[in-house]
């Protein structure tokens, strides 16, 4: 668990492999974040937890993590150590993708997703101890988003990636070598 100073934590959903069920708390976030979605406007770009979450269940290279806050979800997001690496990654090893990450429609706009960018660092370091860097793509279009992922230090070095659903997206990276 990836803990910020404003009290926003990143919390792996994953569950058991062996049929057991998720503890309660795990259990708890996994539905409550199943039934947060991101504003309309925002879906195209970043689809909900409920149609991620169990793609996530079904791929050992993907761990899924609320954003929580006063144990309420706010928030939802995958980190991935495979998924389409091989495309936007020098060196796709050494590297960690941020995917299907959105703060809930009700919660935005009060530093809920500021706080999670800053943690997702730790976050994935503690599941990828050997990776170099963190990479995302978020869509040309989603003006926002690449303002909140700037201001939470990742970088645009001009790199496109093409194959996403909604359109070009610009490929950010940050180094996790300062981590």
């Amino acid at each position: 668990m990836a803990r910020t100073a404003s009290g926003v934590d990143l919390v792996d959903l994953t569950v058991p492999d062996d049929g057991e069920e998720a503890e309660p708390r795990i259990a708890r976030l996994r539905g409550a974040v199943c039934a947060l979605a991101p504003r309309a406007d925002q879906e195209e770009f970043s689809g909900r937890a409920a149609d991620t979450l169990p793609v996530a269940d079904r791929d050992p290279f993907r761990t899924p993590y609320a954003v929580v806050h006063d144990g309420t979800a706010v928030g939802f997001g995958v980190l991935d150590v495979q998924g389409y690496l091989d495309e936007i990654a020098d060196e796709p090893r050494r590297a960690v993708l941020l995917r299907g990450f959105y703060i809930g429609a009700g919660w935005q706009r009060r530093g809920f997703g500021g706080a999670a960018i800053r943690a997702l660092p730790e976050a994935a370091l503690k599941l990828a101890p050997w990776a170099e860097v963190l990479l995302l793509t978020v869509n040309v279009r989603n003006e926002g988003a690449v303002r909140a992922y700037l201001a939470g230090g990742f970088v645009d070095e001009g790199r496109r990636y093409f194959g996403g659903d909604a359109g070009p997206q610009h490929v950010l990276r940050l180094e996790l070598a300062s981590y």
